[in-house]
């Protein structure tokens, strides 16, 4: 979009809060001094995001308004507490905004009753003062019908990674000779934190004749490394951070990403899996499921892994998978195209460019 920007004469500045999260300060792949951005950033902290307190993060950003004067301003969710009172300064001056949305569902609706209300009206204020919207996709447009907005608010609905940058590591990849072949396995890609349901994953892989590759960091790695060793799991194997510059080797002979949320926004993974021709197995708490993810096309999708059925339907498609392989990789990548950064960036700049407009 920064290039779009550059051919359009228009100005675009990237206000990044601060690099991480608490939990994830291993994962430096996109810290300024080593990935080369090619548009202005605007760095407030180098703290985990959880220790910049919420007003010195709604100051900078109003002081940052002030500063660039911008006709959009695009908020990348809801859930950061300057959102509000930035919105409300924004309404002031004029400023027209969107916010790009990655829920599936209404987490709060399992709360309890007065939690619930208050998180409700809290979003709905939140909605009532944002112009439009980019959405994760189909799932989290439902999620945006739900909370009452309009299908004509909503500017962009798919998701994409750099998949030029991706693709440059993977072609730099030497192939293998015959003699030093490498037997396919299972994937998973992600953190290793209680939502992913990796517990249940390991369980499955033993009644699976494949080995799992999991790659990942996260607050469950004991636990899971003390589960693997205790019960004596032999085909599962833990890889720690793998960097992002170096995970499309990872992905070069694995016969299929398996991401098994409980919880899940989206699941870039399966669009790094989908890009180099991978099946992938998702639950339909995936915000890609049925939308990136189509069973039977690309993948499968079931419900949930605790599911007698379901663990059946993952091992009757990795029993089918070594004769299907073709279809799936011919789908995926054919299925790649339409989810790619250039049309997600066109989107974008044409809705800013409509709110402009208006």
């Amino acid at each position: 979009m920064s290039q779009i920007c550059v051919d359009k004469k228009d100005e675009l500045l990237v206000v990044e809060t601060t690099i991480t999260e608490a939990g994830r300060e291993d994962l430096v792949d996109f810290d300024l001094s080593t990935y080369p951005y090619k548009f202005p950033v605007k760095l407030i902290s180098t703290l985990p995001l959880q220790q910049i307190p919420a007003w010195k993060v709604g100051f900078e950003w109003c002081k940052i308004i002030l500063q660039f004067k911008p006709d959009v301003i695009n908020f990348t969710g809801y859930a950061e507490p300057a959102a509000l009172p930035v919105l409300l300064f924004c309404k002031i001056l004029g400023i027209k905004t969107v916010m790009t949305i990655e829920s599936v569902r209404n987490q709060s609706e399992n709360q309890n009753g007065v939690i619930h209300a208050f998180k409700s009206l809290l979003k709905s204020a939140i909605f009532n003062l944002t112009h439009g919207y980019f959405s994760y996709g189909l799932n989290s447009n439902q999620f945006l019908f739900r909370a009452g907005v309009a299908k004509s608010k909503i500017y962009s609905f798919l998701n994409s990674f750099d998949k030029n940058k991706f693709k440059q590591q993977f072609n730099s990849i030497k192939p293998h000779s015959s003699g030093n072949s490498i037997e396919p396995y299972l994937l998973f890609v992600g953190r290793l934190s209680e939502e992913k349901n990796l517990f249940e994953l390991i369980d499955l892989m033993k009644e699976l004749p494949y080995s799992l590759k999991m790659v990942g960091n996260g607050p469950l790695f004991s636990e899971l490394s003390m589960k693997i060793q205790q019960e004596q799991i032999s085909n599962v194997h833990l890889l720690g951070t793998v960097a992002w510059t170096e995970l499309a080797e990872v992905y070069q002979h694995a016969s299929c990403l398996v991401l098994v949320s409980t919880a899940e926004t989206w699941g870039m993974v399966a669009n790094e899996a989908q890009e180099l021709g991978k099946a992938v197995i998702c639950t339909e708490a995936c915000g890609c499921a049925n939308d990136l993810i189509i069973s039977g096309y690309n993948g499968l999708v079931i419900n949930q892994l605790s599911d007698k059925i379901e663990r059946n339907k993952i091992k009757q498609f990795l029993n089918n998978l070594p004769e299907d392989t073709s279809y799936y990789e011919g789908n995926s990548k054919r299925n790649s195209t339409i989810f790619n950064v250039e049309r997600l960036a066109q989107e974008m700049y044409q809705g800013f460019q409509k709110l402009t407009m208006n």
